[in-house]
């Protein structure tokens, strides 16, 4: 083989086209080539449509670069501002939760074959990667005693959002009822989804005293709105953490009105409570956050969404489902996805969901978590919960500055707790702060009503030092302010 000398290597080089922009890979040429067939001119044609006044001037005040060291000591030290539940006490939840996760769920999930820089939504998609959703599906209706199972969705607030559109779409009524205490953010949600559609939310209030779902004004709030209701909303535990003791009168009434009754869920519970299907609901969503996936700084969660086995509910459901087959030639088992209801692929316009990127490995994490745990490490799990959290409220219960819990209503890993003395509540958080301990969501922005008071959560994590440090660290700060 001839070795080209650099003489004639250079003029090659000079007659490669050069790139139009370090990080755009199109020559001039292929841009002139574009425009053209645009019919403009020039780029700047294409945004003639935006006020001059409105466009950027100059260059962005960008820093400069770093090499990869520089670049990676910068990160470290900006990271290193982060707090974790590894540097302190926290006793936070309402909704993302600290629990034990084994080393093999994130060895099998970090597998070239399932980890990839594509989320595995598309009709192309591996038979393991669908054999695993296949599998999660099985799970999550196992756990909610529900038929069908999606795969998957975003998070718990997402679901909800589309669990109205479809009890819209299923029932042609536009007036969806949800209690007035759920999460701000879930609501805040809901409302942004249903905003276009211009679909009605109404809330309904809860007790005062037992902080369960108020059944009388909900009746009368129903009655009122008779005829018009697409679906009703509970959720079990509800966001004070408080059991719901009256759910399957709540659900009886919403069918008496051919409405569609929709239970939120937290599936550690479902290791103790009465699962969604037993309660009678038509659909099923939570989030699967607390099967196997770390807290992550809020996110990715993972949307579970269930429904019964009926067509017009199936035929609305958002989302995909994974089904079990045969090959064609063959009698071996293929796995398939059986309903794509999403704008992609055939459906398009008529889609019933936009939602695109599903959260497929998260999916794929809970499905390994569950397959460890099996049956029994589940309830094991929801006992000792419950069991930490009624041993931390009532420890709480002892000091006269406290009234723990809030609530008279049963309760299952979560509930509210009140300092007395509302000055105190400032002071309260910042004490327990300097001592590396968040005693709760802090209510008091959100919910004014419940006057000072926190929304603490306990999982297995939580060690009895912990709590018998939050406790002491409590003792301290009423014994410098005045208490007892």
């Amino acid at each position: 083989m001839k070795r080209s000398s650099i003489q004639e290597v250079i003029p090659a080089l000079h007659s490669i086209q050069h790139l139009s922009h370090p990080f755009l890979p199109q020559t001039e040429s292929q841009i002139k080539t574009m425009l053209k067939t645009m019919n403009v001119s020039s780029i700047e044609d294409l945004y003639s449509i935006i006020p001059k006044e409105l466009r950027f001037e100059g260059k962005l005040n960008l820093p400069k670069t770093h090499s990869e060291q520089e670049t990676l000591r910068k990160i470290q030290s900006v990271l290193q501002k982060n707090v974790t539940t590894d540097d302190l006490i926290s006793f936070l939840g309402a909704g993302i939760y600290p629990h034990f996760i084994p080393s093999v769920v994130p060895s099998i999930v970090n597998r070239s074959e399932f980890i990839t820089s594509y989320t595995p939504y598309a009709p192309e998609v591996s038979q393991g990667m669908l054999q695993g959703l296949w599998e999660y599906q099985s799970m999550i209706a196992e756990l909610t005693q529900l038929d069908l199972v999606n795969s998957s969705m975003y998070d718990f607030a997402t679901t909800l959002g589309e669990a109205a559109l479809m009890s819209t779409r299923a029932t042609k009524k536009n007036t969806f009822l949800v209690p007035e205490y759920i999460q701000p953010e879930r609501l805040n949600t809901l409302i942004t989804y249903t905003t276009g559609p211009k679909l009605k939310i109404v809330t309904y209030p809860c007790d005062k005293l037992t902080g369960q779902a108020d059944l009388e004004k909900l009746t009368s709030i129903i009655e009122l709105k008779r005829n018009q209701i697409s679906g009703v909303y509970i959720e079990n535990p509800n966001f004070w953490g408080v059991i719901e003791e009256e759910i399957v009168q709540i659900g009886e009434l919403t069918h008496d009105q051919n409405s569609l009754f929709i239970i939120g869920f937290d599936p550690i519970s479902l290791g103790l409570l009465r699962s969604p299907g037993e309660l009678g609901a038509d659909i099923a969503i939570g989030d699967g956050q607390p099967l196997g996936l770390p807290m992550n700084f809020g996110g990715p969660l993972l949307g579970l969404f269930a429904v019964k086995n009926d067509k017009k509910l199936v035929r609305a459901m958002p989302g995909r489902i994974i089904g079990l087959t045969t090959e064609i030639n063959s009698s071996n088992r293929a796995f398939t996805m059986t309903l794509q209801t999403r704008e992609q692929h055939i459906r398009r316009e008529r889609a019933t969901s936009n939602i695109c990127t599903n959260n497929a490995l998260c999916a794929l994490a809970s499905t390994v978590y569950l397959s460890l745990i099996g049956p029994h490490g589940l309830k094991s799990l929801a006992e000792t919960s419950l069991a930490k959290a009624h041993h931390l409220a009532e420890r709480l219960s002892m000091f006269d500055e406290i009234s723990s819990p809030h609530f008279t209503g049963p309760f299952f890993k979560e509930f509210v707790f009140t300092l007395n003395s509302p000055s105190l509540m400032d002071s309260f958080t910042k004490f327990m702060r300097t001592r590396n301990i968040i005693p709760g969501l802090s209510l008091i922005k959100d919910f004014p009503s419940l006057g000072s008071s926190y929304l603490a959560s306990v999982t297995e994590m939580t060690t009895s030092s912990d709590m018998e440090l939050f406790l002491d660290t409590v003792l301290e700060f009423f014994r410098t302010h005045g208490g007892k």
